[in-house]
């Protein structure tokens, strides 16, 4: 878990104040790799704390965007405001938000009929207009791509890093769809409730670029059987997006290599989590699934791949 800010419990009692909160009970959440969350109860109602282990202008722009999916009635995650109206406080410098507990469950291995609920819910958020403040650039791609490259190790991963991700970026064809993208679809930022889609998770890497880069991360996020593409599940997930929006000729042609572009930024941001910002000799090998997912997206020949997921 990604515990960077420990709480105790009259650190917890004054941040609860603030939101004239009587808390009964609280613990920490033992998920995620980013921030650190706690969850708190009331005598009516439970809520996720976060205390968000970024910069608070990140943080900002964030939270905006959780107020817009409100006011487009999207479903994810509401806020809950401070007493003066305010939507983020702070703890030793760090941005704190206080969000309504979802109920639902995070399923893994989410079957075709699931997988094309997320398509749609996908193609929902993409419809919703970009605001100009979100950077227009994945966090992935921005930051911790370059960190690894910086960084003096694994020459042997870092060579095949740079040469997919120029090659990959070298190929994206002018004039794609821009728009509000999650930037991080993946399973257990996903919500379900008997079955039935619920919520998408975890806006922290929002941002405004190509809307079929998402699709593409989502395949790498549901669509996949450990280091492999699973088609029929990639073709579920377009059908349950082009319910709602349809896509571009040029974005069609293009979501195989952004499927593999996906995997290649998110192997960068395991080595880089793993190895330079939080080293874990645990999980110092968790990139090189995402290397063979990228590799198995890459190999997967162009009309396989059409004929597969568009046929029909």
């Amino acid at each position: 878990m990604a515990q960077y800010s420990k709480l105790v419990e009259n650190e917890i009692q004054e941040i609860a104040g603030r939101y004239k909160l009587e808390i009964t009970g609280y613990e920490p959440i033992e998920q995620g790799a980013s921030n650190s969350n706690y969850m708190l109860s009331t005598k009516r109602n439970q809520y996720i704390l976060t205390i968000l282990e970024f910069e608070p202008a990140r943080a900002a722009k964030m939270s905006s965007v959780l107020l817009l999916l409100a006011e487009y009635e999207f479903p994810a995650p509401r806020i809950h405001k401070l007493a003066n109206g305010e939507v983020l406080t702070k703890y030793r410098g760090k941005p704190v938000l206080l969000k309504p507990y979802l109920t639902g469950q995070v399923i893994k291995d989410l079957d075709e009929h699931k997988v094309r609920q997320v398509g749609a819910a996908l193609a929902r958020l993409h419809e919703i207009p970009a605001p100009d403040y979100l950077p227009d650039r994945n966090a992935y791609l921005v930051e911790t791509y370059p960190a690894v490259l910086a960084k003096g190790i694994a020459p042997e991963y870092k060579n095949w890093l740079r040469q997919r991700h120029d090659s990959l970026v070298q190929d994206i064809p002018a004039g794609l769809p821009i728009g509000l993208v999650h930037g991080d679809i993946f399973y257990d930022n996903i919500l379900f409730d008997e079955g039935k889609f619920k919520a998408i998770l975890d806006f922290e890497d929002v941002c405004k670029t190509f809307k079929v880069y998402d699709l593409g991360m989502a395949a790498v996020g549901v669509c996949t059987d450990d280091t492999k593409i699973v088609l029929r599940k990639v073709r579920a997930l377009v059908e349950g997006y082009q319910q709602v929006r349809l896509l571009q000729e040029k974005e069609k042609q293009s979501l195989r290599s952004f499927v593999e572009f996906a995997a290649v930024l998110t192997s960068a941001w395991r080595f880089w989590k793993y190895h330079i910002d939080a080293p874990d000799a645990g999980k110092s090998e968790r990139h090189m699934q995402m290397v063979d997912i990228a590799k198995d997206a890459c190999a997967i020949p162009t009309t396989l791949f059409m004929n597969t997921v568009f046929s029909g």
